[in-house]
């Protein structure tokens, strides 16, 4: 792998292993602290959340992750079938599924809790969705690491 695809290869694995981390902070500690409130409170919350998240520099990763992998494993496409090219492909693969997960399910939920506010509904499939989001993210940013290691 040369230089400029090696960087950019670390590049993405660091943005989509920072945005599964969030995931999965999220997961672990957010959404259990928001279970323990009254329902209307944790909509709330959730909302103030979701208004800050774009504003935040947690968007620079979210949308670094699915870029900077798909470039990365542009950039090998013709090595394939060589394992650094394999493990690029499957980290851009999970980063856009990870992005595509936020946008069709994540987002979409939190915007029908700003409308709602009916926590409840909301909590059990925005929990999943972004567990997965998670878990696909991490998977993508070890696979991108693995491209530089192999």
């Amino acid at each position: 792998m040369d230089a400029a695809t090696s960087i950019v290869t670390g590049l993405a694995a660091l943005a989509t292993a920072v945005a599964g981390g969030v995931y999965v902070g999220f997961s672990a500690m957010v959404m259990p602290a928001l279970g323990d409130t009254p329902p209307a409170e944790a909509a709330s919350v959730m909302n103030r959340i979701n208004v800050r998240a774009p504003r935040s520099s947690f968007l620079l990763f979210f949308l670094a992750s699915p870029v900077l992998a798909v470039i990365a494993a542009v950039l090998t496409l013709g090595r394939l079938p060589e394992a650094d090219a394999v493990l690029a492909l499957v980290g851009a693969v999970l980063a856009v599924v990870a992005f595509l997960i936020t946008g069709a399910v994540n987002v979409p939920l939190n915007n029908r809790l700003a409308r709602d506010a009916d926590y409840a509904a909301f909590a059990q499939r925005w929990r999943r969705a972004n567990g997965m989001r998670g878990l696909v993210s991490l998977a993508g940013g070890a696979a991108l690491i693995g491209a530089l290691a192999v």
